[in-house]
């Protein structure tokens, strides 16, 4: 049972340095077609008034991983950044807007609704030595942060937490 539970973690652990090579091997100075090319469509483009734009691969409904490539105006490759990372974490503050933080984190995992208090969540789930789960929690009337949380993921043996 724990060499076949080993086995599986280095599988995952190869799927995803694989999945890391295919954006990195992209270098600042390269030009956009080949991204395009790669076999993976952007989640989202984002386009900036310089005609720069921001390419947005989250990576699955629970990846730990979200890649955002910034390609310039002359359409060549400017910075490959995986964003699923406390130092964009950080940059979330109260009173920035849903869009702000769309654009900084990219698709959330999961968008929870809680009633009793009228606010909306936003959690995305990373690795930092272990799983982790970043909350961005809305006002949603106004759309605004109101705070931010980081908790630990949990996972509970079968049977376990069940009534």
């Amino acid at each position: 049972m724990i060499a076949a539970l080993h086995r599986a973690a280095a599988l995952l652990a190869l799927i995803l340095a694989a999945g890391c090579a295919n954006f990195f091997r992209h270098l600042p100075g390269d030009s956009a077609p080949p991204v395009e090319s790669a076999g993976r469509r952007a989640g989202r483009v984002w386009k900036n008034a310089d005609g720069s734009e921001v390419w947005e691969y989250p990576l699955g409904p629970s990846g730990v991983q979200t890649f955002m490539i910034d390609i310039g105006p002359d359409r060549t490759v400017r910075a490959v950044r995986q964003i699923l990372r406390e130092e964009y974490f950080s940059k979330v503050v109260p009173g920035m807007s849903r869009d702000e933080v769309r654009r900084l984190l990219g698709r959330p995992k999961e968008v929870w609704y809680f009633p009793a208090r009228d606010e909306e969540v936003w959690t995305w789930r990373y690795l930092e030595v272990n799983y982790r789960l970043f909350n961005v929690l809305f006002d949603r009337p106004s759309g605004a942060v109101r705070s931010t949380l980081h908790l630990d993921e949990v996972f509970l043996p079968a049977g376990r937490g069940r009534h």
